[in-house]
């Protein structure tokens, strides 16, 4: 048995008395949270900084981890996107692999215990039936033309059963990129408990695109060679067109949300109590070179999470290192609403919270040692 201490431990949703101590079992399962009287001196592990659940990291692309270094900064969403497209696909099988490699092994020294990952393929499958990470992997669907949506969608259901790791479902891409019909498709696909994931207002020109039908979007099409003719603007933002096509009683991880208004969130807000919004600060700075709003999201009560995007639009992969981004843009955050937002709050939105995200009595729910210094984060090392 282990028994741990710290000069302060997290459990998920709040800090534990003064004098608590976490009892391990032998597999790392949390077996009882008692306090130091209750335990002889000599076998106290005590440690200096701050004790937390794994951190869950509710959106990544793990397909894209060959891309580091690769793709331009602050070129704007349609300048990402291009180069993005043209880069993708040109390396060897064999780099793509390794630099998964690289990335999980990444996540996983940084204290990530479970992933909420995007998948266009079964590049990343084997790894991460490998992994000691939990992943859920969201297979992402791409059709604007309604006319695809059938064919598109059977061919997600055929990557999604070659799924062994882990959980998955189906997912879209993002509004601007599928159908209303497939939106309708997808959210009807598999077990409610699953939850889905859209990419969110990470852009002006997507707002701009369901308004008027105009703009960089429109531009991207055109640069593609794909007709969108048959394309109608809705004369309303993204989330408020789109957001009636998903059940509302299923999670639903909105990510990006850059440029999300307050009545964007409170159009939100009304329709779902199982909205999830997913923070990728450093992807916001690397693409668009701005935030989110998050005093809005906080002012409205929205459920927040944490993700670190990918290689291709991140320099690391790391939760705390998106904290420390959001504590020094935004420091009406507190310690305690940051650390949850990096733990409980995504363990809820990949309703995996039973075993992960908090402390639970008989779970391994990983354990890490941080330090807080000048309101930012410092990764200590792994406890279990």
């Amino acid at each position: 048995m282990r028994f741990l201490t710290a000069s302060q431990i997290f459990d998920g949703n709040q800090f534990l008395t003064a004098n608590s101590v976490l009892v391990l079992n032998e597999s790392n399962c949390l077996t009882e949270i008692t306090t130091s009287d209750k335990i002889s001196e000599d076998k106290l592990e005590k440690h200096d900084g701050i004790i937390t659940p794994g951190f869950i990291n509710a959106h990544c692309h793990l397909e894209l981890s060959h891309l580091y270094k690769h793709i331009s900064e602050k070129t704007g969403f349609t300048g990402f996107a291009k180069e993005l497209m043209s880069k993708r696909f040109i390396f060897a099988q064999e780099l793509v692999q390794e630099a998964m490699w690289v990335a999980e092994e990444q996540m996983w020294e940084n204290g990530i215990v479970a992933v909420g990952d995007i998948s266009n393929s079964a590049d990343s499958f084997e790894i991460k039936s490998k992994s000691d990470i939990r992943f859920h992997t969201f297979i992402e669907l791409i059709a604007l033309n309604p006319a695809l949506s059938e064919k598109v969608l059977t061919a997600g259901k055929e990557l999604l059963n070659k799924v062994t790791h882990g959980t998955a479902s189906l997912s879209p891409h993002a509004p601007y990129s599928v159908s209303f019909e497939l939106m309708q498709a997808i959210s009807k696909t598999g077990p409610e408990h699953l939850p889905l994931t859209i990419h969110n207002q990470e852009s002006a020109s997507e707002n701009e695109f369901f308004e008027r039908g105009t703009g960089p979007v429109l531009d991207l099409y055109r640069h593609l060679g794909i007709d969108i003719s048959y394309y109608k603007p809705y004369h309303h933002t993204s989330l408020q067109a789109y957001l009636k096509n998903f059940s509302s009683g299923r999670n639903l991880i909105l990510v990006h949300n850059t440029f999300s208004s307050e009545e964007d969130i409170r159009f939100a807000e009304m329709y779902s109590k199982n909205l999830y919004w997913c923070l990728c600060p450093n992807a916001n700075l690397y693409i668009e070179n701005t935030l989110p709003m998050v005093e809005l999201l906080q002012k409205n009560s929205c459920k927040i999470v944490i993700g670190t995007d990918s290689l291709a639009s991140n320099h690391h992969l790391s939760v705390l290192n998106e904290l420390n981004t959001l504590l020094k843009h935004f420091p009406s955050i507190t310690t305690q609403q940051g650390l949850q937002w990096a733990t409980y709050n995504g363990a809820c939105a990949l309703n995996i919270s039973e075993q992960f995200g908090a402390l639970n009595i008989g779970k391994n729910s990983g354990l890490n040692l941080i330090n807080l210094e000048n309101n930012q984060f410092a990764f200590r090392k792994k406890l279990a």
